[in-house]
């Protein structure tokens, strides 16, 4: 092997490798890995792809640079998971290892695979699943708050960031499309922007268009996971028939809907026991949003007639009566500023701190929150 290096480059010399613990240990590295089997030599195939994409490009200009698919699907990941900051970081401190932000803008816009605002993409959809030979999905949803602002996106001409309208519950894609700068600052006086993206919408109808769009490509929806926002209670409640119906039709009359086989012993069960959907919640989700609104400072929960109090948990912690011992809490857990810390839930929902609630007739209101 070293022979190679030195016949390809008479300034290799063994003396120059000698000096050089690095190369040899990528040599003996690179030998290791030859002598393989297949199964082994798979498992290093991606370091090998990133070796040689820094080696390739350390000799090569800037505008010179080359990467292979491996690498480029790789930095997609990277992005996509880790954001731009991640990229960048380690593009920037593994000189020739990454594409640049504008190569990767390129590939996203050249593979198909941009997310706009209002459109379906179940033929997309219906593709990846015959690829992958399956037929079954879960869908999901999830909200959050965006700085209002209106962007125009020039491969479309089209304004994103205003309230998108419905047609029959469906959202209408490239609504907001005009050459008229008059047209365009009436929509910006008249009409208020976006504060929340959602990635589907909020009535139960729109459940059943993605159900019935996805069954039309023989891919079965079984179930969406949503969060606890109210609206999306409404809709599940429909949905599933819990003291509630659509009025226009039956959904657990579908054909595609399944049976549910109780017992006797479950004397809390609520729902039909035909239904065509299933709905999960994010347990961890849940509870930092409870604790959000008990640490919220604006928010007023009471039941009945008596009040649910973060001051509650306060006189605990004050308390001479009670050490850390007792309630493993700490001023922290219960600080306003920071509503998502799981760990600080899991502290505020021990036994340890059921106990100590429940012994108090005051705090009984706190406790049935918690």
């Amino acid at each position: 092997m070293a022979s190679s290096y030195v016949d390809a480059s008479p300034s290799l010399s063994f003396d120059f490798i000698n000096k050089h613990p690095l190369l040899q240990k990528l040599i003996t590295w690179y030998q290791q890995v030859g002598t393989e089997n297949k199964d082994n030599e798979n498992k290093h195939g991606f370091l090998k792809h990133f070796i040689d994409t820094i080696a390739n490009n350390l000799t090569m200009s800037s505008n010179t640079l080359r990467y292979s698919d491996t690498i480029k699907n790789f930095a997609l990941s990277l992005y996509i998971l880790g954001g731009k900051l991640t990229h960048e970081f380690i593009r920037l401190n593994l000189p020739g290892s990454l594409p640049s932000l504008t190569m990767l803008n390129t590939l996203i816009s050249n593979s198909n695979s941009k997310i706009s605002e209002a459109q379906f993409r179940f033929d997309q959809l219906q593709k990846h699943f015959d690829d992958y030979n399956v037929k079954y999905a879960f869908g999901s949803e999830g909200t959050t708050g965006v700085v209002k602002k209106i962007k125009y996106d020039s491969t479309i001409n089209t304004f994103n960031g205003f309230p998108t309208p419905l047609d029959h519950e469906v959202p209408i894609k490239e609504y907001y499309q005009t050459n008229s700068f008059d047209i365009l600052k009436l929509w910006f006086n008249s009409i208020d922007k976006s504060s929340l993206l959602n990635v589907h919408m909020i009535q139960p109808v729109q459940w059943w268009y993605i159900f019935n769009q996805c069954l039309q490509r023989n891919i079965s929806i079984i179930g969406f996971s949503t969060d606890a926002d109210a609206k999306y209670l409404r809709a599940m409640r429909l949905m599933s028939g819990f003291f509630g119906t659509l009025p226009n039709f039956q959904v657990h009359q579908h054909p595609q809907a399944f049976q549910i086989k109780t017992t006797s012993r479950w004397s809390r069960f609520y729902l039909r026991e035909q239904q065509l959907l299933l709905f999960f919640q994010d347990p961890t989700h849940l509870v930092t949003k409870w604790c959000y609104r008990l640490l919220s400072s604006t928010a007023e929960l009471c039941l009945g007639n008596q009040f649910i109090l973060i001051n509650h948990l306060h006189d605990i912690i004050n308390s001479e009566t009670y050490s850390k011992l007792d309630h493993g809490l700490t001023k922290s857990d219960i600080n306003s500023k920071d509503r998502q810390n799981f760990s600080s839930c899991l502290k505020l929902t021990s036994a340890d701190l059921f106990k100590i609630l429940n012994d108090d007739v005051n705090t009984r209101e706190t406790l049935i929150h918690l």
